[in-house]
């Protein structure tokens, strides 16, 4: 889905350094940047797992696309690297910068450590024919003077709804003419199949490709729910352990027949069955259709995330 859900949030900081000389690896400077390497691997797993293990077994990542920051005394403080995304007419690089306790007090010096790497990365990574957006969500962790200096301006609005599982399951029969199942995806084609279909719904910054879906299937859990129609997979919603219930999507020859409700609740019962008490589903603002779907299912939307970009 965004998997993450993008909350690590930092306090505002003074950025005070914007002009000066970016960072570079052996300046002899307070922080520096070095390229990611195999050598680092255990280092980054102790300050990020979640980017170690991308690196590590998904395949859409390589070495180059993160750089490590380093304090004066040689600890690793903070890791940036870049998710791909793609959109019908533009390509979208979003940044990640998880941190430890070392940085919370230098956010302003790691901003400008990272970022001419991010930008250095896009543009090895662009493609030529397309636009190129580099995105990030919210403040650039802290600091909206930084956004403004840089050039970003609004992009996307998304929304983290929540539904107490706790209140009365809403009542939902299973659409005449199809069979909703557990779908684990064996098999190399059906996971093809299921992102090409997936991603027609779904692109930009939460674009999955097969490797990520393999990747996440991996992971420790995930629960997926299909509709068939006969062998055709025309609808599917997907939960993992955080409460979440994502990734919706009903064709279009299905909708409006009560499908979309009833995968959305027979995630709600898959949580329940695991003894959860509250469901969370990331939706995008400009998605209304979906919006009154999740709030006649009984959703609040009490978080919300602005995602910036600037075109590179």
């Amino acid at each position: 889905m965004i998997l993450k859900y993008l909350l690590y949030r930092f306090k505002a900081v003074p950025f005070a350094t914007i002009g000066k000389t970016p960072f570079r690896e052996g300046t002899g400077m307070s922080l520096q940047v070095r390229p990611y390497c195999a050598e680092l691997e255990d280092t980054v797993k102790n300050l990020s797992h979640k980017a170690w293990i991308l690196f590590k077994y998904n395949k859409d990542y390589d070495h180059q696309r993160m750089s490590c920051i380093f304090n004066e005394d040689g600890h690793l403080i903070c890791v940036g690297y870049l998710r791909h995304g793609i959109a019908d007419d533009h390509d979208v690089f979003e940044i990640e910068m998880p941190t430890n306790e070392l940085a919370s007090n230098r956010m302003d010096e790691v901003r400008e450590a990272l970022y001419p790497t991010f930008i250095t990365t896009c543009q090895k990574l662009r493609n030529p024919n397309k636009k190129t957006k580099l995105v990030a969500w919210k403040d650039f962790y802290g600091d909206r003077a930084f956004y403004e200096e840089k050039g970003f301006i609004p992009y996307q609005t998304y929304y983290i709804a929540k539904r107490s599982l706790e209140k009365t399951m809403p009542e939902v029969s299973t659409p005449v003419g199809v069979h909703v199942i557990f779908h684990p995806m064996e098999f190399k084609e059906e996971r093809i199949k299921y992102t090409e279909l997936e991603n027609q719904f779904y692109q930009g910054v939460v674009y999955r490709s097969v490797n990520m879906l393999e990747w996440m299937m991996g992971g420790p859990e995930l629960h997926t729910i299909s509709a068939f129609e006969g062998n055709e997979l025309v609808g599917s919603v997907m939960c993992w352990q955080t409460g979440a219930v994502e990734r919706l999507f009903v064709i279009s020859r299905w909708r409006n027949k009560g499908l979309g409700k009833f995968l959305i609740t027979k995630g709600f019962e898959y949580h329940l069955k695991n003894g959860r008490n509250e469901a969370e589903t990331l939706v995008n603002e400009q998605n209304k259709d979906a919006m009154l779907l999740l709030e006649s299912m009984g959703y609040t939307f009490p978080v919300r995330l602005e995602l910036m970009s600037r075109d590179i």
